[in-house]
């Protein structure tokens, strides 16, 4: 900490030995003045700490202030400055202050803040490595495959990504995991791994996705053979808002879905898809198979295939 004292009528300040030392310098190096002061403010600092020293001798009422002192070695601290009038009978004599270094717990509210930073951090990183495991472990995917679906799945779905981590991890676990035959399954592997066996490759049959766009028909159609799951759900909501920006110089589109094995996913695209379209005046009309249950749980209307639509089509895509 360091003292010192001025005047409007003197040019020469008094300081402390701890004035001089805050700044860099030994005692009787330099003679203290209003300019000599300043000098050492930052200048980002500068006009607010000479108001207040104006201020002060103006008003006569005790002020202060933070700023950043660069000292002769031109390294910065963290200061506080308090100033309060002298008083001399009846008039203002002058004013006096002190200078206080906070710059080592300024440091330690930075570092323990960092800290806390990185702590939540890592903390968030621990949550989305799980999730990104459960799809790894469910789909057969890599890690790289895991985080981008669960990152796109958070920019579409509005949510931020550590909490739709924590909630899929959240719901697996309120589930007991995955069903009896993967247990199964999975528990062999376990096994055979421990016991330093090789499990023979597993090729497990999966429908391919197959997406196509029949760009000619009379309707623009985007017909759908496959199963919709979540590790193709980007590559659908891709298709679907294809479909509609074809469909802009048209009142409606088709999405035949008669050859899909449909879920929850189909049901999130589908009605995003259906939100967007009412605003631009669109109509989304379904082809679906007979006892699909889709069109009755979700309110949508099959559309009945009133004309033949020309099959010349050009695919757009296919996802495993």
């Amino acid at each position: 900490m360091g003292q010192f004292t001025f005047s409007a009528s003197a040019p020469r300040w008094a300081w402390s030995d701890g004035m001089f030392a805050l700044h860099g310098m030994a005692p009787g190096d330099v003679v203290p003045t209003h300019a000599l002061f300043l000098s050492h403010v930052h200048p980002e600092d500068r006009a607010r700490v000479e108001q207040l020293l104006h201020a002060c001798l103006a008003d006569g009422q005790p002020v202060g202030c933070a700023y950043r002192l660069v000292n002769l070695a031109g390294y910065t601290r963290d200061v506080m400055i308090a100033l309060s009038p002298t008083i001399s009978g009846d008039q203002t004599g002058g004013v006096s202050g002190f200078v206080i270094d906070d710059t080592e717990r300024q440091q330690r509210a930075v570092s323990d803040k960092v800290d806390d930073e990185l702590q939540r951090a890592l903390q968030s990183h621990a949550v989305i490595d799980q999730a990104k495991g459960i799809l790894i472990g469910v789909y057969g995917v890599d890690s790289d495959t895991a985080f981008q679906l669960l990152r796109w799945a958070s920019q579409h779905g509005n949510l931020r990504l550590r909490a739709l981590a924590e909630n899929l991890i959240t719901a697996f676990q309120s589930a007991g995991g995955l069903g009896s035959e993967v247990r199964a399954a999975t528990d062999d592997t376990f096994m055979a791994l421990l016991e330093g066996k090789e499990m023979p490759p597993q090729h497990p049959h999966l429908e391919p996705l197959q997406l196509t766009f029949e760009r000619r028909a009379q309707v623009p159609t985007l017909q759908v053979i496959g199963r919709v799951d979540v590790m193709c759900m980007s590559i659908f909501n891709d298709a679907v808002n294809k479909l509609m920006a074809a469909g802009r110089d048209h009142d409606e589109v088709v999405v035949d879905l008669r050859g899909a094995c449909l879920g929850k996913t189909a049901v999130f695209v589908l009605e995003a898809a259906r939100r967007r379209s009412a605003s631009a005046g669109l109509t989304i009309r379904l082809l679906l198979a007979d006892r699909s249950g889709f069109a009755a749980d979700h309110d949508w209307t099959p559309a009945q295939s009133a004309r033949r639509n020309r099959r010349a089509t050009a695919g757009i895509g296919t996802a495993p």
